[in-house]
């Protein structure tokens, strides 16, 4: 597995532009900006999903059947896919939330300590659950029929949650006041409960993804 890391570190090392990128808008939202929980959650997904650029590399003319044949297992192939997204997500939302303080001290911007640690959790949560989808799609389809089943999979995701909404209200149950109570949880309970949900979706996408693998042929 520390060759595949090494691997995916090399790729990185590649993408020279898209770390600019993303620390010339880092600069810009936080100079600009004066919600900074927003600046967290975007620069920490776009930083999240470069596990997806190292799964297009391997996957380009036919990689991924040469990589197999080396002494690497897809179990752990796709084990170090789910620590090299950890590895990759957890420096850089350390970086911009402690930058986020820092700047909004400097501009005399109002961001309190519960609504920056709510702000990291749910970044971190959010970051969790498109990789545990968007993995077993790059898996099964590739690169590109994988946008297009992401797509319907966002598509049927919300329809779920406007239908689940209707018929709450249908039969007279008050979502809002479950949204409150969440809400109003302390914090050590929310982030344990929240890390309990990241590596639920984490495990369940991880047998997915492996049960995927183990079906492709090359």
């Amino acid at each position: 597995m520390k060759g595949l890391f090494m691997k995916d570190l090399g790729l990185l090392k590649g993408q020279k532009q898209f770390f600019a990128a993303v620390l010339i808008m880092t600069v810009i939202f936080m100079t600009a900006y004066t919600n900074f929980a927003f600046v967290i959650t975007y620069i920490t997904m776009m930083v999240g999903v470069l596990t997806l650029t190292t799964l297009n590399y391997d996957d380009f003319e036919n990689g991924m059947g040469y990589l197999l044949t080396l002494p690497v297992s897809r179990r752990e192939y796709v084990g170090e896919k789910y620590l090299f997204s950890i590895v990759t997500t957890l420096p850089a939302l350390a970086a911009v939330s402690v930058l986020a303080i820092i700047v909004s001290k400097i501009r005399g911007i109002g961001f309190p300590v519960g609504e920056w640690v709510l702000s990291v959790v749910i970044s971190f949560l959010l970051v969790t659950v498109i990789l545990s989808v968007l993995i077993p799609l790059q898996l099964k389809f590739g690169a590109d029929k994988s946008r297009v089943a992401m797509m319907i999979v966002w598509g049927v995701g919300i329809m779920a949650v406007y239908l689940g909404m209707k018929i709450c209200d249908a039969f007279g149950i008050d979502w809002m006041a479950a949204l409150d109570l969440i809400a109003r949880l302390r914090p050590v309970v929310a982030l344990a409960g929240i890390t309990a949900i990241c590596g639920i979706f984490m495990v369940i996408s991880y047998f997915c993804s492996l049960r995927l693998l183990e079906k492709r042929e090359f």
